[in-house]
């Protein structure tokens, strides 16, 4: 009968292989300690060497935030149109320009820009009203059609 390959009845293969798990163990234990302590360990990083950046923000003061909302308003004036005939009236594509908007009623945001922006509207189209068909013929639409 033939012995099996792997029989070691002294187990001095086993002694080696202990000898080796313990020294394994040891390394691997003394190299997390090491780097347990390298990061909590308090030391300081160098700097990057960037120039410093500039922030000039500041808080605006009453008198500035009316400048500015002033200063708004007198480049929307500047903007406006600048004759006197009604929107309706003015052709299109001419060199004057006409501001139209649209107004939803399901919004909240519409109405508050609706009442911001309401000295700069030439046409207000309600989002009821509906042109049919390529005739151009306007129709108001309610929840209920």
């Amino acid at each position: 009968m033939a012995k099996p390959v792997f029989y070691d009845p002294r187990q001095s293969r086993w002694r080696v292989l202990r000898r080796l798990f313990d020294v394994l163990g040891l390394s691997i234990t003394l190299l997390v300690i090491f780097f347990v302590y390298t990061a909590i360990r308090d030391e300081r990083l160098p700097g990057l060497f960037l120039p410093a950046q500039k922030r000039p923000y500041h808080a605006l003061k009453e008198k500035e935030k009316e400048r500015e909302k002033e200063k708004r308003k007198q480049v929307a004036l500047r903007s406006r149109r600048k004759t006197k005939k009604p929107p309706s009236q003015v052709t299109l594509n001419a060199d004057e320009g006409i501001r139209a908007a649209f107004y939803v009623q399901w919004d909240a945001a519409s109405f508050s820009s609706l009442r911001e922006y309401a000295h700069q509207i030439d046409l207000l189209y309600p989002e009821w009203l509906h042109v049919l068909g390529p005739e151009g013929n306007v129709q108001g639409l309610d929840q209920q059609t």
